[in-house]
């Protein structure tokens, strides 16, 4: 599968995710016909330019005449819908513009209807865009990631006004994705790019196992102490590799809260989404005997997990870090055994040839121990039927 990942260090905006597309090779007159379809009053200018040390691509989108300051969803959508567009794309634009309307409404408590787009009123975002999503389709990507976000701070002047940063639009485009902050006084998600990069991507994370085989360097508008760039990386998926994702690990000890409390709390933090909850012995401070609390989280659950741990233990603190995991592709198969149906979990690789790699495999325990007891039989006897009848031996690369 074709693979893009956008490594989002310094942000993203629109012109620098189209920017990017274009220094990976979608040409300029991909983005020509797309402001023809759409009939834009407006010429397009491609620079090549130096960011710190660094090449990039850069965009200027500039009007043949005079437009609104503003406009309304329904004005964008009716020059949308007046292009020739091919619908996929145009679906796509439809669902970036509506996803801005509703945020914009959802912080200024107004309905969608009545939001007056400012900064993102203009020409220039259609054709960003537009442009993003045909380039996207011309390059013939499958799947799309990106890195985790940087969020600036401070405040900037809009046509609302002073607003604090990162943008409260932004903010609401951003709900439930990872981010993190760094000390800089500035805008780095703009709306616009909120909405295309939470559009596009699948997940959020490091670069995901692939063979990379170019580069493209999208140019911000500004100038900052390092180089002010999108970097849009192109590969095809490699299936010879793992699966991999990141999870959280929180941790945290206790010497004081009852041991009888704690089968309690793992099921607590299994239900809220905890993807595995270890309890281990330890010797503490004035060698009392306590209990290491550890507890693998989804990166989008990690403060739900965490007043969990606060609600029914005594710990004051809880530790945390973000892990990467190298995992096992895994299914479920169905197998029929003398005792009944049984499921097995199956966990899998690639080899170099591309060939389908069995490394573990194990009968669900519920499956197992409810056949023993409907059958009469030892739990152990179901398990060796299990494996004798899937006819599956484990494999080596």
């Amino acid at each position: 599968m074709k693979t893009l990942y956008l490594d989002c260090f310094s942000g993203i905006s629109g012109d620098m995710c189209l920017s990017a597309l274009l220094d990976l090779g979608v040409p300029a007159d991909v983005l020509k016909k797309v402001i023809e379809q759409l009939q834009l009053p407006v010429t397009l200018e491609i620079h090549s330019v130096k960011k710190n040390s660094l090449r990039a691509t850069s965009i200027t989108v500039r009007e043949k005449e005079p437009q609104p300051c503003s406009r309304t969803l329904k004005q964008l959508m009716a020059v949308l819908e007046a292009g020739r567009l091919p619908a996929p794309i145009r679906s796509q634009v439809d669902t970036c513009l509506h996803r801005l309307a509703t945020a914009e409404a959802s912080v200024h408590g107004t309905a969608i209807e009545e939001v007056h787009f400012h900064e993102v009123g203009g020409l220039d975002t259609l054709v960003d865009l537009a442009g993003t999503f045909a380039g996207i389709s011309y390059l013939e990507i499958d799947q799309v990631f990106s890195s985790p976000l940087p969020l600036g701070r401070g405040a900037i002047k809009t046509a609302h006004g002073i607003i604090p940063t990162p943008a409260p639009a932004t903010m609401e485009l951003l709900q439930g994705k990872p981010t993190y902050g760094i000390p800089f006084e500035g805008e780095l998600i703009t709306p616009t790019g909120a909405a295309l990069v939470t559009t596009l991507a699948s997940s959020f994370g490091p670069p995901p196992p692939a063979r990379w085989m170019r580069v493209g360097y999208g140019a911000g508008s500004q100038d900052f102490s390092w180089p002010n760039i999108l970097r849009a990386w192109l590969g095809e998926a490699d299936d010879t590799l793992f699966d991999e994702d990141q999870t959280v690990v929180l941790e945290t000890q206790v010497d004081d809260t009852n041991p009888e409390f704690l089968p309690y709390l793992r099921s607590r933090l299994e239900e809220a989404g905890a993807l595995d909850v270890l309890f281990t012995p330890a010797i503490m401070k004035k060698g009392r005997p306590g209990t290491v609390i550890t507890a693998l989280s989804p990166q989008t659950q990690v403060y739900s997990l965490v007043n969990i741990i606060f609600q029914e233990t005594t710990t004051l603190g809880v530790r945390w870090h973000r892990a990467g995991r190298i995992k096992l592709h895994h299914e479920i198969q169905e197998v029929n055994t003398v005792h009944g149906k049984i499921r097995l979990k199956v966990g899998y690789g690639y080899n170099q040839a591309g060939e389908k790699v069995i490394y573990n495999m194990a009968p669900e325990y519920e499956d197992c121990a409810q056949a023993a007891k409907d059958k009469g039989v030892a739990i152990k006897d179901v398990y060796q039927a299990v494996m004798k009848a899937c006819k599956i031996d484990t494999q080596r690369p």
